[in-house]
């Protein structure tokens, strides 16, 4: 370095912050980098497994309805091949299940309608009487009493041999229609063509004087169709009507006697006579308030008793319970046990129908507590009953505070005529109890005209059905082959059958070879106390 002084040396070197500092910038970046992307992968794997979930879901739901015989196809099919190949098949099971219940269901129903319709009038006939009256006059029943009404024709062959059969089918029909229009409007009423000249009429829960009147005016208005077609009808067409009343104490062959008496009457006193006759009935000694106060006094004073009729299943030579029905009786004041034939009629006209279901339920509950009984115990709610509300709620609480001490299921029951005319909240009252863990069961089954499919609704767990019903609809008379149509819409259902009114060792047999192999009735075992 000419002309320059050395001053000193100067040495420069890079400070390693600097590199730390744009290490440190990059790992940031690159720690974003791999969040933002790692987040974008997570929601995209989160998103394809909801949907897959979702899909394993509505899987799982479906295949639980199947489970439980439910009719439920999946319409949003899954988009895995996997999923969609399950789901398709199942669509498919249940496709081929529910086109088999309702083919079977139109089957059943055709054959309903021939065997227990008559052709002419439509109304039914003396066969389903004969298979449905049972379930009325049975002493445990609410329609167990009431009133009878039977309407007869002579000279009806003449009437077509000498007027044509248009003329004999439109005073027929005129009958049948003022049937429907005056006495099908009462709860419960039963009306039927016994044969080509006798109709009979069962109206429960109804008193004689009230229908008087109304058969009065059915007369009147046939007569009055007959002076329309031809006034010459008159001069030998004769039409007597008997009405009387029945009760639990009655047979079919002792209503139907009394009933023939009646008209027989009634014929000899005129061409359009009613003719009453009043069956003794001990019941209609007590005015309603006397009645009112005799069963709130009983209830007061428990003198209302529990009764229980076993319900058993036979397979082979083994026998077993399956369940306890209960029952009330009414101990009356002189010590002497009554049926509940004897007062549930006349509770239910005064409205104390479900205070003694409450009262039923709460003596039930304390039982099982007090003794602790293995066998389950079946209750039989009425309409009155079923159809509040608040009666729904109440017994959800009594469920819910009820402590089980052992595995015992309770069974609740109701009539099929209830479950048909209080649909929604018989549904309510059987997913409730199975939500507990019990069983739900319809009483006094029979197939209505619209079919099977409140069934699909109620979800019931069993049925039971009149013994002379069932023979009726399992087993063809005529070809001596039993008809699987109403096996096959019951059990496709998961439903079983309990056969009621079994009163002889050959129902039991006959039953046996159709399928059934539970039993309710007097030859089973008898009402006791409990």
């Amino acid at each position: 370095m000419i002309g320059w002084s050395r001053f000193g040396t100067l040495e420069v070197s890079a400070h390693t912050g600097n590199t730390y500092r744009q290490l440190y910038s990059t790992l940031i970046d690159l720690v974003q980098t791999f969040l933002m992307i790692a987040l974008v992968v997570f929601l995209t794997l989160y998103m394809l497994l909801s949907v897959s979930l979702q899909s394993l879901k509505r899987i799982k739901k479906q295949a639980k309805s199947i489970l439980d015989n439910e009719f439920i196809i999946e319409k949003k099919i899954p988009f895995t091949t996997e999923f969609r190949s399950v789901t398709t098949a199942m669509n498919a099971m249940v496709e081929k299940v529910k086109d088999i219940f309702e083919r079977e269901n139109e089957t059943l129903l055709r054959y309903h309608e021939l065997l227990y319709k008559d052709s002419e009038t439509k109304l039914h006939n003396r066969r389903y009487l004969a298979a449905k009256l049972p379930d009325y006059l049975q002493s445990d029943a609410s329609l167990s009493s009431g009133t009878y009404v039977m309407i007869s024709l002579d000279e009806i062959d003449r009437l077509k041999r000498e007027k044509g059969y248009e003329r004999y089918n439109i005073v027929i029909n005129a009958l049948a229609e003022a049937l429907n229009t005056h006495l099908g409007s009462f709860r419960h009423a039963l009306i039927a063509r016994l044969n080509e000249s006798d109709f009979f009429v069962v109206l429960p829960a109804c008193e004689i004087h009230s229908i008087t009147p109304q058969i009065e005016n059915i007369i009147s208005k046939v007569a009055h169709v007959i002076v329309g077609i031809d006034g010459e009808i008159l001069d030998y067409l004769l039409i007597g009507c008997g009405v009387g009343t029945y009760n639990e104490n009655d047979t079919l062959k002792a209503l139907f006697s009394r009933a023939d008496h009646s008209v027989i009457q009634a014929k000899q006193c005129g061409k359009f006579v009613v003719e009453e006759s009043q069956a003794n009935d001990s019941a209609l000694v007590l005015g309603r308030d006397e009645w009112r106060e005799e069963l709130l006094k009983s209830l007061e004073e428990s003198r209302m008793l529990l009764a229980f009729q076993s319900v058993v299943e036979q397979r082979a030579d083994a026998l077993s319970v399956i369940h306890e029905e209960i029952f009330l009786r009414l101990l009356d004041r002189e010590g002497t046990i009554h049926s509940a034939g004897y007062f549930i009629p006349v509770a239910t006209s005064l409205g104390l129908i479900d205070t003694l279901d409450h009262y039923m339920i709460e003596k039930v509950l304390k039982h099982i507590k007090d003794h602790n009984p293995i066998t389950p115990l079946a209750l039989n709610l009425s309409g009155d009953f079923v159809k509040k509300y608040a009666n729904i709620q109440w017994l959800r609480e009594q469920l819910e505070s009820f402590n089980r001490h052992n595995d015992l299921v309770l069974w609740f029951e109701v009539n099929n005529t209830i479950a048909l005319n209080e649909l929604e909240a018989v549904s309510a009252i059987s997913a409730m109890v199975k939500r507990f863990g019990y069983r739900f069961g319809i009483d006094h089954f029979t197939i209505p005209e619209a079919g099977a499919h409140y069934l699909q609704t109620i979800r019931p767990d069993y049925v039971k059905a009149n013994c002379a019903y069932l023979q009726d609809m399992m087993f063809d008379q005529d070809t001596g082959k039993s008809r699987e149509s109403f096996n096959n819409v019951i059990r496709s259902l998961g439903i079983s059958i309990i056969a009621i009114n079994i009163e002889e060792a050959q129902d039991v047999e006959h039953l046996k070879a159709l399928g059934i192999e539970q039993f309710q009735g007097s030859f089973i075992a008898p009402v006791a106390l409990l």
